[in-house]
Formats: C-alpha cells, structure tokens, sequence
C-alpha cells in the first residue's frame, strides 16, 4: 500500500522545513542587531507562507515578493531556505490563481524587481534578464499545471457523475428485486385473508368485513406495486426468473472454479433461512465483491467467507492481488452498489487494502 499524504499536509511540513532551515542558516551567518532581526523575520514569512499558499495564492504571492524586494532595498539578498519559499510563493501564484490577479501578480513582479535603482549597467541587465525568465517560466506553469488541472476536474466530474448513475441504477435494480419477496408477502396475506373469509360461520359478519377489507386493500397494493416496478424496468426488460438467495453462491463460486479462477469459499456459524431482502443482498455483495476481485486483482486468489452469526451476517470477499479498489466498475455497480445495499438494512461496510497486500471487502447485515 503506497503512503499518501494531503497536499495542503505536505506544504505545511515543507513550510515547517523551511523556516527552521531558514533560521538556522541566519542564525549561522553570524548577523546581529537589525539585519538579524529583519532576517529572522523574512526568514519566517517567506517560508512560512507555503502553508497557505493554496488557500490565497494572490495574497501569498504578492506578499512575498512585496517582502523580498523590502529586504532587497536594506542590502539583504536572499538565500537559501528564503529563496526556495520565494519560488515556492511565484509558483501558487502562477498555477492557482484567477487569470486577473495573476496577470496583477506578474505586473507587479515585473515593476518591483525593476524599480529598485541600479547604477550599474551589467547589473541591471542581469536583473532584465533574470525577471524575463521568471515571467516566462510562469507563464508556462500556468499554461502548462492549468492544463493538467481542468483535466483532473473534468476526470474527477465524471467519476462522480459515474458514481451517481451507478447509485441510482442499483436502487432501481434493488427496487426491481425486492418486488418479488414483497409480491409474495403480500399475495399470501390476501389468499389467507380471502380463505379465512370462506370458511367462517355465519354471524361473524364483523370480522368477514375485516377480512374482506385485507383483500381489498392487498390486491390494490399489489398493482400499485406493480404500476410502479413496471416504471423501473428497462427498455430490454428485466430477468423474470427467481432471485438469487445465499443458497446459490456455492454454485456462483464453482462457476468460477471452472473457469480457471482460485476462489476459496468458507461458511461458518449455524446456517438457517433468513428475509427475503438479506438472503439476494448478501447474493449481490459476493457477486459484486468477486466481480471486483477479479476485475482488478486478475487471477489472484480470492477467498469467500460467510459467517452467520445469531443477530447478523457477516460477508468478506478478500483477495492477495494489487490491492486496488472498483469504485465504479465498467458495466457493473461495484463499491457504490453494495454500499447502497448495506445501507438498506443498516449494515456497516469496510472496504480497505488487506495488511499482506490484495483488498478486503467486509459487510455486516444486521439479521433481527
């Protein structure tokens, strides 16, 4: 598993870096009284201002070469630590900035460094010099890092638009699912209610009416329910066959035996029939799990664990690959599906690289 760290986190630590070796290095030069203090200041706020500098790149900009032309004009040049927070400070200004405040940035960079009087010809030439390839080296930060960002937007856009689409797709299919073990439910409330109705004696008139009213009511939830499932199916319609249950995983894992893929399937606890609505999502979580796994993990080996526990299932779908995750698989509805499932019966999913490399994939349905 590779170590990332923020990169608002990593500009404080370099800051950090920065100012200590800044001050080291005046407190090595040997300055006292008001260069020395001047110094430590600058060496302070020169550096220090990259830890903002993504927050208010124009300000931290400007400040900074506002600062270093102020200890250019007392005869302190810069150096070092300094320097490296003075680029750093150009930098933001350039690549994050508004196109108006950077070409405020880039005129006032021109202007001060060329304001100062020099009196030497060759000096002044090199400080010409010096400022052009500053503003051109800008120029194609921004040109260039601007690029590449409305890039990474535009791809971050569409991760989020495709996580959205699968959100959505899988509730309509949970929905699309569900009907069946609802249908059924309900049927049976209404055949019971409806022979319960038949065969009771005369004088009961009360409770035939009872009875009758579960009928009635039962038959028009069934084709409201059905009106509105028919608004979610597919232009090429849905698969009509019975849903799957956990007891068909066995049969899903051997599929995938047959074709050549290592998959490992363990069942622990006592094995007993659960709701409808828990039995096809725990289903789906391995199915996706395993289409995940194999998907990004290629032929490593994958191993099944259901453990049935007295008030919960418990699922983890773990494989010894890459150890890279499917937020949104190609055709499929990966990470965001199951969480949408897990969610529907208030479960608690984990999905995270495994400690000896591969990821993990661990749900827990609550049961009762």
């Amino acid at each position: 598993m590779r170590f990332r760290i923020a990169p608002e986190r990593l500009d404080v630590v370099l800051a950090a870096t920065l100012v200590v070796l800044a001050e080291l290095q005046i407190f090595l030069g040997g300055h006292h009284g008001w260069p020395a203090v001047s110094e430590a200041v600058v060496g302070g706020l020169v550096p220090g201002s990259i830890a903002v500098r993504r927050r208010i790149p124009a300000t931290v900009g400007i400040g900074v070469q506002a600062l270093m032309v102020a200890e250019g004009y007392l005869g302190h040049p810069p150096a070092g630590a300094i320097t490296a927070g003075w680029f750093c400070a150009l930098y933001a200004l350039a690549v994050w900035t508004t196109a108006p405040r950077f070409i405020a940035g880039t005129v006032f960079f021109v202007v001060s460094d060329l304001v100062p009087p020099y009196g030497d010809p060759a000096e002044l030439r090199m400080v010409w010099n010096f400022t052009a390839v500053v503003v051109l080296v800008m120029v194609f930060l921004r040109v260039i890092v601007g690029r590449r960002d409305r890039q990474l937007r535009l791809a971050e856009r569409e991760r989020e638009l495709a996580r959205r689409e699968a959100v959505v797709d899988e509730r309509a299919r949970i929905a699309r699912e569900l009907h069946d073990a609802i249908a059924h439910h309900v049927s049976m409330m209404v055949v019971q209610a409806g022979a319960e109705r038949r065969v009771l004696a005369p004088g009961q008139e009360s409770t035939k009416e009872v009875l009758s009213t579960i009928e009635r009511v039962g038959r028009s939830a069934l084709t409201e329910m059905r009106r509105l499932v028919g608004m979610l199916r597919s232009d090429q319609g849905d698969d009509l066959t019975t849903q799957p249950s956990l007891a068909a995983v066995p049969a899903l894992v051997d599929g995938l035996r047959d074709a050549g893929f290592p998959v490992e399937l363990r069942v622990d606890g006592q094995h007993r029939e659960l709701p409808f609505g828990i039995e096809l999502s725990a289903y789906r979580v391995i199915q996706e799990g395993l289409t995940n796994a194999l998907k990004h993990a290629g032929r490593a080996h994958v191993r099944v664990h259901v453990q049935y526990g007295p008030n919960s299932l418990e699922l983890e779908i773990a494989d010894d690959g890459p150890g890279q995750p499917a937020p949104v698989p190609g055709g499929g509805h990966g990470l965001a599906g199951i969480q949408e499932r897990v969610a529907l019966y208030g479960g608690e999913l984990q999905a995270h690289p495994g400690s000896d490399g591969g990821f993990v994939l661990r749900v827990l349905l609550p049961t009762r």
